[in-house]
């Protein structure tokens, strides 16, 4: 009877499990790979490998505050570099800008890095700002230009008028070191003064702060004259001019200019009427283009298929950053100021940039 007991039980237990749609588990199923991001990554969810992907090692795009337009810039060139690859490898992360980053690069803490013309060339040939050579540094690419906008509410024509005419006022720059300044002080230079402080001399200041206390500083009134150095447009510019009803942009003189562009690589550029609200005439002043490079044992591959992102993609990179607009693939070999790897050098000559 025990015996006939359990089995009507068993069959009762079967029958209740498939009257409620459940199958006994024969295997165990492997859990399904994630098409998330890896923490930290810039990149876009994973999709699916694509047959001839290659696996390479995990790598830095170095770039400048988490807050500036730097890191939008590289975060947005990272996920369309990492589309050419398994996983997503290249990670965009903030640096110490175009000064430092330089010598991250240089170091091999990091692979790709972001700067300017005149930094890096200065870097190769061990002078001022840095104190020794870095000679193992190689260009790749060229984008749009950061570009000097000079801002005041002072009643002159051009930005040496302050200075030829000895005006009392407060000068807004960032902190001594940053990049900003270092560029400011070429352009004081240029004019004749041996640096920021020589304004003091005739009664003027000198307001140093980083760039939200500068926006701060200007809009209630504590400094008379700034020279932002961004990419054109620029939020910044344009919530200055909004704070400010009495601001406005100023050009920089053309023998300054012209100055700028012979010793130090700076290149002419015009902010065109229009740009910002209330800019009715165009503003001639100086750019310096951002220059991406490494170090000169990068892997050639890696570097090619960087370079090959930045050529073939400007119309995604428009929605990365509006400075794009300013980008011209047919000339992102031009100006980089130091010798180009290897990796990007194959890519011009390919595409007939280089012969």
């Amino acid at each position: 009877m025990k015996k006939v007991l359990c089995f009507v039980i068993a069959i009762v237990l079967v029958l209740g499990l498939a009257a409620c749609g459940e199958k006994p588990v024969t295997t165990t199923e492997a859990p399904k790979a994630s098409t998330q991001a890896p923490a930290g990554s810039t990149a876009a969810p994973a999709q699916s490998t694509e047959a001839g992907q290659k696996k390479i090692e995990a790598l830095d795009l170095l770039t400048g505050s988490a807050t500036g337009s730097w890191y939008t810039i590289g975060a947005g060139i990272a996920d369309k570099f990492n589309e050419s690859y398994e996983g997503f490898p290249m990670t965009a992360i903030p640096g110490p800008g175009s000064v430092g980053n330089i010598g991250v690069i240089s170091s091999g803490e990091s692979e790709i890095g972001m700067s300017y013309g005149p930094f890096l060339a200065a870097a190769v040939a061990g002078t001022s700002p840095y104190e020794e050579k870095y000679e193992n540094l190689r260009s790749i690419a060229c984008l749009q230009p950061t570009v000097i906008q000079p801002l005041t509410t002072l009643d002159i024509q051009t930005y040496g008028q302050f200075i030829k005419d000895q005006m009392k006022c407060t000068v807004g720059l960032y902190p001594v070191g940053n990049a900003s300044t270092l560029i400011v002080s070429m352009i004081l230079q240029a004019y004749g003064l041996n640096d920021p402080t020589d304004m003091e001399k005739w009664g003027a200041s000198v307001y140093y702060a980083d760039g939200a206390s500068l926006a701060d500083a200007w809009k209630d009134r504590h400094i008379d004259i700034q020279s932002p150095m961004l990419n054109v447009p620029a939020s910044t510019v344009t919530e200055a001019l909004v704070n400010r009803n009495d601001g406005k942009l100023v050009s920089l003189d053309e023998d300054v200019i012209q100055t700028l562009c012979d010793k130090y690589g700076f290149a002419k550029y015009t902010i065109k009427a229009g740009t910002y609200e209330g800019q009715k005439e165009d503003i001639q002043t100086v750019g310096l283009p951002i220059v991406f490079f490494c170090a000169a044992d990068a892997d050639e591959d890696t570097v090619y298929t960087f370079t090959k992102t930045l050529y073939e993609n400007k119309d995604y990179f428009l929605g990365v950053h509006a400075s794009f607009g300013e980008f011209d693939p047919e000339h992102m070999n031009e100006g980089t100021a130091i010798e180009i790897h290897p990796g990007a050098l194959k890519f011009y000559k390919e595409v007939g940039l280089v012969k």
